[in-house]
């Protein structure tokens, strides 16, 4: 009888804490209690991870990231005096925080209160994931690609019908497309997951399930209708299959089909883009100068994270006022500048800095390129928009940081002593040596 070894609660914990997002994490509004019950699965996920014997070793720069983070939103609620606030604020926002001798930086203490465990929540999550053992870390995918299923589905049930109507549901918020309030959010999430399903064709040898699961993907893309998604999506196989085609064992008609099927979804996504519906005078480059004027006047210490809405009006142009209310700046940059000021700054340098230079190391780990295609993107797409507010999409981003930042070999590699030499077609291969006991 075989023995088997100890349940890997760890993993099971985080990915169970990872569908549970993908499930319910798709909306966009401030407040919601399915945002809550997420935070608080992603915490107790990350305590069953913590406390699991023989974890990996934690990336310093991870915890680094986290601790600055913490400090960030905790200078924010922190009473400093109001003669050192409002050396680098303006009258109209020093008015909007009151009047005291002791002020905090934030204009909404309870909205950076819920940002800062927004934020926090995910980034302890992506930290749990580095602990994880390395068959244990891919045994998170099966987890994601599951919740992904779920939102074709749900997508491919809506897509169907005569209307595109929002659909109400036991969520707190109306469905727009697969399990999310957002089409944009549900499209980040389509072309987030297609590295990840070529690396799952290619590199664990399953091309012909995950070609089909790509396949359906970028038609359900296309479907959404969304513009930036539509191009990131293109994009993003084609990086993908170059990446992950790099010394494997694929051949090359395997690649040209993929090949084919990005051509043809590229003709379908040029005749789905509509410039005419961009409307110049109010769109993203408005929402990115008033955002821009903010920070010229509140540079030092920002608004308070969570408060872009309520600063935007301040400097909003009078003849936008009557247009549709802004509640972000479609630019995720712009917008964690605006609320977190200076500190907000350095945040995003010390992460891209971080982010690239890891790459030297997570290189020549498959999945590891996988999850650095997919991170580029999301980090290009929050140029344009505001993915990583959507709880779904803060989640698997923090999942996918988890995977680029893991310090061990991911993939197991034999060593000289453990395989011996075979000359096969022509070429050295390794085969493993199988060692038995005597009878």
């Amino acid at each position: 009888m075989t023995r088997r070894g100890p349940l890997p609660r760890a993993k099971i914990a985080l990915g169970l804490a990872l569908l549970l997002a993908l499930l319910i994490g798709g909306g966009t509004a401030k407040g919601l209690y399915t945002d809550f019950l997420i935070q608080i699965g992603l915490v107790l996920a990350a305590a069953v991870a913590f406390t699991a014997p023989n974890g990996a070793r934690l990336p310093p720069v991870g915890v680094a990231l986290f601790v600055m983070l913490v400090l960030a939103g905790l200078l924010q609620l922190a009473p400093l005096p109001s003669p050192l606030i409002d050396l680098a604020r303006p009258d109209i926002v020093s008015d909007a925080g009151g009047w005291s001798a002791l002020r905090v930086v934030s204009l909404g203490v309870g909205r950076t209160v819920e940002s800062l465990a927004f934020a926090a929540t995910a980034m302890l999550f992506a930290l749990a994931v580095t602990r994880l053992k390395p068959d244990e870390l891919r045994g998170l995918l099966p987890f994601f690609l599951v919740g992904l299923a779920c939102n074709l589905l749900a997508a491919t049930l809506q897509f169907s019908l005569s209307s595109r109507a929002a659909l109400d549901s036991f969520l707190p918020f109306q469905i727009q497309a697969g399990l999310f309030a957002n089409t944009n959010h549900f499209s980040t999430l389509l072309f987030v997951s297609t590295p990840l399903l070529i690396y799952v064709g290619i590199v664990m040898d399953r091309l012909l399930v995950c070609g089909l699961a790509l396949a359906f993907t970028l038609l359900l893309l296309l479907a959404a209708g969304s513009r930036s998604g539509v191009l990131i999506g293109v994009a993003i196989t084609v990086l993908s299959i170059a990446f992950l085609s790099w010394r494997s064992r694929v051949g090359g008609l395997a690649v040209a089909t993929l090949f084919v099927l990005v051509g043809a979804f590229g003709f379908g996504a040029i005749s789905k883009i509509d410039l005419e519906k961009v409307d110049p005078a109010f769109g993203r480059l408005e929402f990115a100068r008033t955002t821009i004027e903010g920070i010229g006047e509140n540079w030092l210490w920002g608004v308070g994270y969570g408060n872009f809405d309520k600063a935007y009006q301040m400097y909003e142009s009078p003849e936008m006022i009557f247009r549709a209310y802004v509640n972000h700046a479609h630019n995720d940059y712009l917008e964690v500048i605006f609320e977190g000021g200076l500190a907000g700054v350095v945040l995003i340098l010390f992460y891209l800095s971080a982010f690239l230079l890891r790459y030297r190391k997570a290189a020549s780990e498959p999945l590891q390129r996988a999850a650095f295609l997919s991170i580029l993107f999301v980090l290009l797409h929050s140029l344009v928009d505001y993915p990583l507010r959507t709880g779904a999409l803060a989640v698997t981003f923090a999942f996918l940081n988890g995977i680029y930042f893991y310090q061990a070999p991911i993939e197991r590699r034999l060593r000289r002593s453990q395989a011996m030499v075979v000359e096969h077609n022509g070429k050295s291969l390794l085969v493993p040596i199988a060692l038995r006991k005597p009878s």
